[in-house]
């Protein structure tokens, strides 16, 4: 696998992000910017908030999990390939600014590699195969961009830990 992949998503989901605990204290309005207006500062707080972000994706996420659920459940009409010990599920974001998320399942020894079915019996599943692609997990209005990114990279540490989180969590679920 020569892609570089956001988030692995296995059979043993557990362990993947640990137990880590979201820093609360940037959930809370970027407040941190100030305009001046007639001597007197004004605080200007962002539009967006850490917990209002992540229930947006939350929520964009749930909308496909019967499409994802389907997929996943498809998977029990394939005949597996004796040489496959785990079926590894990786998410990809191929490009952040356009918030979409594809997940494939890719079958795998217990080394980490992958399995193919070398075997001239075609009966038998062994590679990859897309479970589902572009989820748009958030939206952006046109006159949103600016103000999101700004929170973004202000937030980009925690929110990307949340964001796996959610991915996480929506797949496991």
């Amino acid at each position: 696998m020569k892609k570089v992949s956001l988030v692995l998503f296995s059979i043993l989901l557990s362990g993947v992000l640990g137990c880590e605990a979201l820093n609360t204290e940037n959930k809370k309005s970027n407040s941190d910017d100030k305009i001046v207006k007639e001597d007197e500062e004004v605080e200007v707080k962002s539009l967006y908030m850490i917990d209002s972000y992540m229930k947006s994706v939350e929520e964009n996420l749930e909308a496909k999990s019967e499409t994802l659920i389907s997929n996943i459940k498809e998977l029990h009409k394939y005949t597996i390939y004796s040489k496959v010990e785990l079926l590894d599920f990786v998410a990809f974001v191929d490009d952040p600014s356009e918030f979409n998320l594809s997940i494939t399942m890719f079958s795998m020894d217990r080394p980490a590699n992958e399995v193919f079915n070398e075997g001239k019996d075609s009966t038998f599943f062994a590679g990859s195969l897309g479970m589902i692609e572009n989820v748009r997990y958030t939206h952006l209005l046109g006159n949103q961009t600016e103000d999101f990114w700004d929170f973004y990279e202000k937030n980009e540490e925690e929110i990307n830990l949340a964001e796996k989180q959610a991915f996480a969590n929506w797949v496991a679920d």
